[in-house]
């Protein structure tokens, strides 16, 4: 008999690596690029959580991550499926990421420092997993970008446009229904007082968090891509009619209660109201998209059957 000399350790070290399953292997080199991520967007994360819970505009903001971490645990069997095949194409995304985050830095924008995230995380699964993953987590990793801010600039633009419009339509509804008022810029003047149409009460808050419902609910939603794109894009109508019945409500709980009542709990209790009242307009309009089955036609009877 002849010995079989036993391999080195560093050849026994690489052979049992590739022992390993897929799964392991993938799990074990993502853990420390994860920890690396997570050291470099460690300001973004402080950042980012001071916002939500100090900016009613992005109160909304903790549940995304928990949602997009859902949505990946759903697709865990397509993933499972696909190989892993790393590809060139992911290097300029990372690098424009890396770009995005580096100028971010710089010039103290956190905005660019935080829609470089997302960015990122795509551009890694495509390096380093393929096209077929990349494909598979496109809608969770874009779907964190309802956790991010936007400009201050454009958040008071479209917060200011959003107003004019609930406003106008409030006050032109109220004194359909009867309500004397006189409007002068954002404050409304009734005969008990007058009301001040303040930023919280642009919709701006239930808009953005209706259309990250929306942008849910056209993912789920089957039929065509016309189907999704109509359902993500009626969150927006749907955010500002809500907002303009409450406006409404409160010019009329002012002027048939009270302007203290109107800007007491009827106010607060409506901002809740709101946003349930555009989540029941949105699963009406989904349900109103959601392609049906044909009805199934009449049962031949047996002498029906012996005919034929």
């Amino acid at each position: 008999m002849s010995a079989i000399p036993l391999p080195d350790p560093a050849a026994r070290g690489a052979l049992a690596a590739a022992a390993k399953p897929p799964a392991a292997r993938l799990a074990a080199a993502a853990v420390p690029l994860l920890a690396l991520i997570a050291v470099i967007y460690s300001g973004l994360a402080k950042g980012l959580w001071t916002t939500w819970t100090t900016n009613d505009n992005y109160s909304h903001g903790p549940l995304v991550p928990l949602v997009a971490a859902v949505l990946v645990w759903s697709r865990r069997r397509r993933l499972a499926a696909l190989s892993v095949r790393g590809s060139w194409l992911g290097l300029p995304v990372i690098a424009a990421a890396c770009a995005m985050q580096i100028a971010g830095l710089r010039s103290d924008v956190f905005t660019l420092q935080g829609w470089s995230l997302p960015l990122l995380l795509f551009g890694l699964v495509l390096a380093l997993l393929g096209r077929g993953w990349a494909r598979a987590l496109a809608f969770p990793t874009a779907f964190l970008c309802f956790m991010l801010t936007f400009p201050p600039v454009i958040v008071n633009q479209l917060s200011f446009a959003l107003k004019e419009v609930t406003v106008r339509f409030a006050t032109r509804a109220s004194e359909a229904l009867g309500v004397a008022l006189i409007r002068d810029g954002m404050t409304l003047h009734l005969s008990d007082g007058e009301l001040r149409i303040e930023n919280p009460c642009s919709g701006l808050r239930s808009l953005l968090a209706l259309l990250a419902t929306g942008a849910l609910f056209a993912a789920l939603q089957p039929g065509r891509l016309w189907r999704r794109t109509v359902l993500f894009l009626a969150a927006m109508p749907v955010a500002m009619a809500a907002n303009a019945l409450r406006i409404t409500a409160l010019i009329l709980v002012g002027h048939y209660v009270g302007v203290q009542e109107a800007g007491g709990l009827a106010h607060d209790a409506s901002g809740y109201v709101l946003y349930v009242i555009a989540l029941l307009g949105l699963l009406g309009v989904r349900h109103l998209l959601t392609p049906r089955a044909p009805a199934p036609g009449p049962v031949p009877t047996a002498l029906e059957s012996m005919g034929r």
